[in-house]
């Protein structure tokens, strides 16, 4: 676990000091939500146990003798609180959810638009033509040099040598070496987990 502390305080933080990939509510707003997440799950599961058992028994006849009317009247009103307030905190966990969702989408959508400027500075520094740039976009995507020529209406060789052209200005050899050069920039705060 050590190796873990140790990965954890090397990655990157933005400027509030929240890590990448992993913007949780704060410790106090957590905790509040679990100390009031287990109560409410704890009343819920009574109050759907009771009237569960309730009506086994009596379908089954386990019971023998009936729990007097008034009990009856009183447990039952706490099992019906328990499952209305067990359905209103399942809408507000469920609607909090689907912001929290919300959220990560336009967190990605921000990632995407974020790599896209990062790819067109780094093309620029490798002062990467647009045939070029467009070129390498293709085998970004996993194009073969004679699908990237279709799509650009040019020949084979003209693709090739385009690419030959990015790999001389970019300093790296071939096709795998610059993609993962690339990908690795894309993933660069994303942690790996152990299991």
């Amino acid at each position: 676990m050590a190796s873990d502390a140790a990965f954890e305080a090397s990655r990157p933080t933005s400027e509030v000091g929240v890590t990448p990939f992993r913007n949780q509510l704060p410790a106090k707003d957590r905790s509040f939500a679990h100390r009031l997440l287990l109560p409410v799950l704890a009343f819920q599961m009574l109050s759907c146990l009771f009237f569960v058992g309730d009506l086994w028994t009596e379908v089954l006849g386990f019971r023998t003798q009936p729990i007097p009317y008034d009990w009856q009247e009183y447990i039952q009103i706490f099992a019906s609180i328990g499952l209305i307030v067990g359905v209103v905190t399942s809408s507000l966990l469920l609607r909090k959810s689907q912001r929290r969702i919300s959220q990560l989408g336009r967190q990605m959508d921000v990632a995407r638009g974020n790599f896209e400027s990062h790819l067109k500075g780094q093309f620029a520094q490798w002062d990467l033509t647009p045939s070029e740039h467009d070129v390498t976009i293709y085998a970004m995507k996993g194009f073969s040099n004679s699908e990237v020529a279709d799509l650009r209406g040019t020949s084979t060789a003209t693709v090739k040598s385009q690419l030959n052209a990015v790999y001389r200005k970019s300093g790296f050899a071939n096709r795998q070496q610059l993609i993962s050069f690339l990908v690795e920039e894309l993933l660069s705060g994303v942690a790996v987990s152990a299991t």
